[in-house]
């Protein structure tokens, strides 16, 4: 996955929310999709529209979330597939990646772990729990030693509009409640060890490294 950085001076920021309204009710006249589905896509049309005008945009962002796992399950139910299957392919367009690098278990998350009050923890939870399910299936991550687990949050260093994160963030332990049913026995402290560092580079996202704890002074100097 190679991520760009999006040219903002291209995206239009005019939405004809009245217009797509339009668009939605004619095609809820003519689809098979369920009608409280088309409804449910209206509303959030509306509700964007209206968290937009108020400049409310930490709202915005949640609903935006929300959207997206009422759309995946929409999706499933549309094209008849098996809903993890879908969630496994909204994790590839999301640019969740899972690989195993001599020894060490690399998730790549494409955006840095938000620190916020109110997130739907869906949103981003499972599509990394089903990827890590299918790479499971692929390759065998589970540790019978104890393991150590690194966060590390990279943060454009270019742009400086990306808060800091601070330790008690609630997301960190939706990743690890993804990402520890498959490479230890349990997350208690006596199996899993945690850390988290931070670093700059070309654009924000995450690094989770799994690996046997044993390992991890090597990994931390040569890293």
């Amino acid at each position: 996955m190679i991520y760009r950085k999006i040219d903002t001076s291209k995206v239009n920021p005019e939405l004809d929310f009245e217009q797509i309204q339009n668009d939605l009710a004619k095609f809820k006249k003519h689809t098979s999709m369920p009608q409280d589905d088309v409804k449910t896509l209206m509303n959030y049309v509306g509700k964007f529209e209206r968290l937009i005008a108020d400049e409310d945009y930490h709202e915005l962002e949640y609903s935006a979330e929300c959207f997206i796992c009422n759309l995946r399950d929409i999706l499933a139910n549309l094209k008849r597939e098996p809903r993890n299957e879908v969630i496994c392919k909204c994790a590839d367009s999301m640019g969740i990646t899972v690989q195993k690098t001599n020894g060490v278990l690399e998730v790549t998350l494409p955006m840095i772990l938000p620190t916020k009050k109110k997130a739907k923890s869906e949103y981003l939870f499972e599509p990394l729990f089903f990827a890590m399910d299918k790479a499971s299936k692929k390759e065998n991550f589970f540790l019978k030693e104890k393991a150590m687990m690194c966060i590390e949050f990279i943060y454009d260093k270019n742009n400086k509009t990306i808060p800091r994160g601070d330790h008690d963030n609630k997301e960190v332990k939706q990743v690890i409640d993804a990402i520890a049913p498959f490479v230890v026995r349990d997350d208690r402290d006596d199996y899993l060890s945690l850390c988290q560092i931070s670093s700059e580079g070309d654009l924000n996202y995450t690094k989770v490294y799994v690996m046997p704890e044993k390992r991890f002074a090597e990994f931390f100097l040569n890293h």
